[in-house]
């Protein structure tokens, strides 16, 4: 299988603290991926990040490879965001809809899984309906295991 989307990268937003600094490659080859596509003003994106900062700490960015893309462009305001929910992974912006329209994320949060070979984890379509930190792991300590 031919990923043709394993080298998109967007531009890092938070770049201090071991953040990356420049494009971060959204679907690198070889790791389980989760890409969540939110917004600063979402009511649900908000509430789930508490359950991504879980996922954070219990996989290593080895194993897991976290990516938050945002089609906003105000980058103080995502900075801003990214600081009062306690954002501990990469967060980019997306403003040319680039990734967006990639995966047709047009509802937020829209969160998508890959397995380590880049296929959906869950089937034909990446996108998964997990919200809570048991309903992310339920999904993902099995591609570990594997």
């Amino acid at each position: 299988m031919i990923d043709t989307d394993a080298k998109l990268s967007l531009p890092s937003v938070v770049t201090h603290d071991g953040f990356p600094d420049g494009d971060v490659v959204l679907k690198p080859d070889g790791k389980i991926v989760l890409l969540n596509f939110f917004t600063t003003w979402c009511r649900p994106c908000q509430e789930e990040m508490p359950a991504f900062r879980k996922l954070r700490s219990e996989y290593d960015a080895e194993t897991l490879h976290m990516v938050s893309i945002t089609p906003e462009v105000d980058e103080s305001l995502i900075k801003q965001f990214w600081s009062e929910y306690e954002g501990t992974w990469p967060v980019v912006n997306d403003p040319g809809l680039v990734a967006t329209d990639q995966w047709n994320a047009n509802s937020y949060p829209t969160n998508l899984v890959f397995d380590t070979d880049g296929t959906p984890a869950t089937g034909e379509q990446p996108e998964v309906r997990a919200r809570t930190f048991e309903e992310f792991n339920s999904i993902i300590e099995p591609l570990v295991e594997t």
